[in-house]
Order: C-alpha cells, then structure tokens, then sequence
C-alpha cells in the first residue's frame, strides 16, 4: 500500500490508484492521474487527482506546532523552593518565561506553561535548575557521631529515604570520616533536624567516626538530584517526515452543495520526500 520511493513524482505515485476512477493501471494513466485538479477528466463534474508531500511541505505544515504541556520525568530531590524553568526556543536560545514549576516535599511536582509558544518542528529540550546545595558545617554542630547523621533542619521536607544525594567537600579540605568527598550516597532517614547516608539504596545508615572539633569550621555541602521534564507537542505524531499519497476531491453539485471541497487521504506512510512536484495547486471555483 505505499509509494514505491521518496520522490515526489508521477512516477513514485501508487499504480493501482487509477483503477479508482476506472483507468488501466499503466505508465500514462498513472501520469495523468497525477497531480490533475482538471474538472472532468476522469469524473464527471470532479476534479480527482492524486499528490504527495514532500519533506519541505511537511515541515510547513507542522511548523507552527505548539507546546501542549510539560510532563515531569524525575521529581529529583533536595528541592525547599519551586525551581526555574527554561524550554528551548526555535532559533537555538532558549525561554525563561515560558513555565514554572511546583515543589512539593523536595520534589518538583508539576510544570506549567506560562504562555503557549509554537512553531516548533521538533520536540524542544526543557531544562529544570538544579536544587539549592544545603550546607553542611563539618564540625560538633553540624553532624552527630553519636547519631550517625548530617545535621539539616526540615531535612524530611527535602528528602525521602532512597534519594540520592551528592555530599561535596571544597577542594583542600577533610571530609567527615569515614565519608568520601564528592561523591554520591543515599538517604537511609529523615527527620525534621537531619539525615543519614547509605552507600546503596536501602542499605545501612553510614557510621561516622569523625572526631574533630574544628577551630574553623568547614562548610561542606549535600545536594539533591535535578528534576527532568518533556515537552509534549500538539499534532506530535505529524512530524519526522510524515507523508501521504491521496484524493483531492473537488464536488461541483447543485444547490447547497455547490462548490463543496472534499478531501480524502487514501493512504498514510512516513519518510520523507525529497524533490517537489509542484502540488499545491488551488482548485478553481465552480
């Protein structure tokens, strides 16, 4: 049921289409067939003719596609505010106004749009600001030895138990022991004044053995992971060199049918179409 190739010509058209208006299914009929808007000449009173898209009238045709909405992908973590949203725009920059997002207990929860912006032919890349590194002061106030824990305030209001989380340590200094700076651990618990790591999701709580009382406190810091979002297109399922061969259909009646339009696709098929047959043609009036 589909073209032969991906030129748009009479000769990539579908043969056994002419036996629709009761043609022979040959070489010339199938050329005349194609890309006729002549009133008549195969149907009394009709202009019937078969046409294809080409790869550049497919892009004009999805090219004020629109941003239906956002669906979130990962919630991520360590969030305490709603996070900034940038949605790509169609000339490689990028729109700040465009949505905004909602936080809830850590997470970004929904993303809605601002204001509708189209003309995309694609799906844009929409990016979500990382969460707020929290500080850590790596001295007797800051973690617990005895608890086993990095001391945050509302820290259960940012992270749930299974969240990764990425503990970071300036540059020339310790970290708490027997913790690993700059690196990723695990919520293993959460309370309202602190949390505790794990090096595997759902292991055990880390045992700390730092026993410093810093002079000089060192700020170290624990970060949530980014949320991530998409961008859902109206008419999606349109682009990526979607083409079809079809009817235009032109019904010359009598009475309140007169000059009627009519349009039938016969047969839907993808990959694109290179050359152009010159097929937009403008049915003449009755």
């Amino acid at each position: 049921m589909a073209q032969w190739g991906n030129t748009d010509d009479a000769a990539n058209s579908v043969l056994w289409a002419t036996g629709a208006v009761n043609l022979t299914p040959n070489s010339v009929n199938q050329a005349l067939l194609f890309g006729n808007t002549t009133i008549g000449a195969f149907t009394a009173g009709e202009a019937v003719g078969q046409f294809a898209l080409d790869v550049n009238e497919v892009s004009l045709a999805v090219a004020n596609v629109a941003v239906a909405q956002y669906v979130i992908t990962s919630g991520g973590s360590g969030y305490g505010a709603n996070a900034a949203v940038t949605v790509a725009n169609t000339t490689g920059g990028a729109n700040t106004l465009a949505a905004n997002s909602t936080q809830t207990l850590g997470r970004i929860t929904a993303v809605t749009a601002n204001a509708t912006i189209r003309g995309y032919t694609s799906r844009p890349a929409v990016t979500i600001a990382a969460p707020a590194s929290i500080n850590i002061t790596s001295n007797t106030q800051g973690f617990s030895n005895t608890a086993d824990a990095l001391l945050i305030a509302t820290a259960n209001s940012k992270f749930a138990v299974g969240d990764r989380v990425f503990y970071g340590v300036p540059t020339n200094n310790t970290a708490i022991a027997p913790l690993t700076g700059n690196t990723f651990f695990f919520v293993q618990a959460a309370n309202t004044t602190a949390i505790k790591l794990a090096t595997a999701r759902n292991g055990d709580a880390i045992d700390l053995t730092d026993t410093r009382n810093l002079s000089s406190a060192e700020t170290h810091t624990i970060t949530g992971d980014t949320a991530t979002a998409e961008a859902v297109l109206t008419g999606f399922g349109a682009i990526d060199g979607a083409a079809h061969t079809g009817w235009v259909l032109r019904t010359v009646g009598s009475g309140g049918r007169a000059g009627r339009v009519q349009y039938e696709t016969l047969v839907a098929m993808g990959g694109n179409f290179s050359s152009d047959a010159s097929d937009d043609a403008i049915l003449p009036d009755a």
